[in-house]
């Protein structure tokens, strides 16, 4: 409702009846304006009025008329409609087009009265009802991951299933694809949801503190700890704790989460005493956690600890459909927040930003939208907008291209180079494209004679 007092557009083209209305409604410490007709209340629409009351027959343009051309705009105002003896059918019809109620002329005062305070009352209600939703919906997650496809909407169904357990969930999926948002989704759906959401992302802690971060230490247990330190599971407690790229865990410290999330208890690093925690864990990773068990870089029993259920999110290139959906939503928080409400793109930039493999995924399609608006003048992008690292791309097909007769192996190495080159030489991204482990993918460079030429 706009500021203390309500208020209130009367629409009547007789100036005595109108003078009444508002008379009566001033007593009432309402706030009103008047218009003669229908077009001039037009001229309100885009301001902050709470209610609506006009007269149904008015000269060329009739409160039916308003109506229906107000409600298509802002279908939450109230309207009560005041009609003439032998109205009925019209006022009948108004109802049908979403007014509140009717009264009939002459306008009984303490009727009126009772019927505004009626209608101001139940918008209120409604406009209350509206904002604990959106707040509902905010807090629980999903909506802000985007999704139509038939791949998302299984993803979606099996996280809120997943949510309302306090089973182990492990995300996969290739980086850029929303893991973390997928986990916060989860959290904020289960029964621990007015308990902490803790993260960590274990490819961003050097092995030699990953024991640390996430158990904890005493002063003095090692060089540098000049105090104690509560871990990640501790801070977590009563929550849910987010172990993203655990596939990065060192293999050392394998054992020891091991026997957290069999127990759920911890002991900080320097400490004898084992410290309970009651905790939900959502663990992520890009790389394929059975290929590095199969090669020995990750411990079978904590993979299968941490894979109780699995949730796959798809990669861009998998859910085509989805992209659109992605840049208008990003089109718009770009306009928003760099307050170009005419931003858009062309036809040929929407056919490549929806076609376009997306290796870094939904991570990747944001930032060049936000490259592009940041960079350009032009309220409208284009493919000349491109950054510079997708420009020669929108002029070429991204597959992998094998000529005939190439051989198994060669198809191997032509894969894994784009995969590096697609990944600027880091190899753990590009053996999470190629669904292998980083240590075939480093076999297999050795092999080749191309082990110096990428980066870890």
């Amino acid at each position: 409702m706009s500021g203390s007092k309500p208020r209130i557009l009367v629409v009547e083209d007789k100036h005595s009846e109108r003078e009444a209305l508002a008379r009566l409604l001033k007593l009432e410490q309402y706030h009103v304006e008047m218009a003669d007709s229908a077009k001039q209340a037009l001229s309100f629409l885009h301001e902050p009025i709470d209610l609506v009351i006009t007269d149904l027959k008015m000269g060329k343009s009739s409160g039916l008329d308003l109506l229906r051309y107000w409600k298509e705009q802002r279908q939450q105002t109230p309207f009560i409609m005041v009609t003439a003896f032998g109205e009925v059918d019209s006022a009948v019809e108004a109802m049908k087009l979403g007014a509140a109620d009717y009264l009939n002329k002459p306008v009984n005062p303490e009727e009126l009265l009772l019927l505004v305070a009626k209608c101001l009352d139940s918008a209120r209600k409604d406009r209350t009802i509206g904002e604990l939703q959106t707040r509902l919906d905010k807090r629980l997650g999903f909506d802000r991951i985007i999704g139509q496809s038939p791949a998302m909407l299984t993803v979606f169904e099996h996280s809120r299933r997943a949510a309302m357990t306090e089973t182990t969930v492990l995300v996969t999926g290739e980086s850029g694809t929303g893991k973390e948002l997928i986990a916060e989704a989860i959290h904020q759906n289960s029964p621990r949801r007015d308990g902490p959401f803790v993260t960590v992302n274990m490819a961003a802690v050097p092995a030699h503190l990953a024991e640390s971060e996430l158990f904890g230490h005493v002063k003095g247990s090692f060089t540098g700890a000049t105090e104690s330190r509560v871990g990640r599971f501790e801070a977590a407690n009563r929550g849910t704790i987010f172990i993203d790229e655990v596939g990065d865990f060192a293999q050392e410290s394998q054992a020891k989460l091991l026997r957290v999330l069999e127990n759920r208890t911890v002991t900080p690093i320097g400490s004898n005493d084992d410290r309970a925690v009651d905790v939900r864990v959502v663990a992520a990773t890009s790389r394929n956690l059975n290929a590095m068990v199969a090669d020995a870089d990750f411990r079978e029993d904590l993979y299968y600890r941490l894979n109780v259920v699995n949730l796959h999110l798809p990669p861009l290139r998998d859910r085509r459909e989805d992209i659109g959906l992605l840049v208008d939503c990003f089109l718009r928080d770009l306009a928003q927040r760099l307050d170009r409400p005419r931003l858009s793109i062309d036809g040929p930039l929407r056919e490549f930003l929806e076609t376009y493999d997306w290796p870094g995924n939904i991570r990747q399609l944001r930032n060049a939208l936000e490259s592009m608006a940041v960079l350009t003048s032009s309220d409208l992008l284009t493919l000349d907008d491109l950054p510079t690292t997708l420009h020669d791309c929108s002029r070429q097909d991204n597959r992998l291209h094998i000529p005939p007769g190439m051989s198994l192996e060669d198809v191997q190495r032509e894969a894994a180079e784009q995969a590096l080159a697609q990944h600027e030489g880091n190899r753990t991204h590009a053996a999470a494209e190629l669904g292998i482990s980083v240590r075939t993918l480093q076999r297999k460079l050795k092999a080749w004679g191309l082990d110096d030429q990428s980066t870890s």
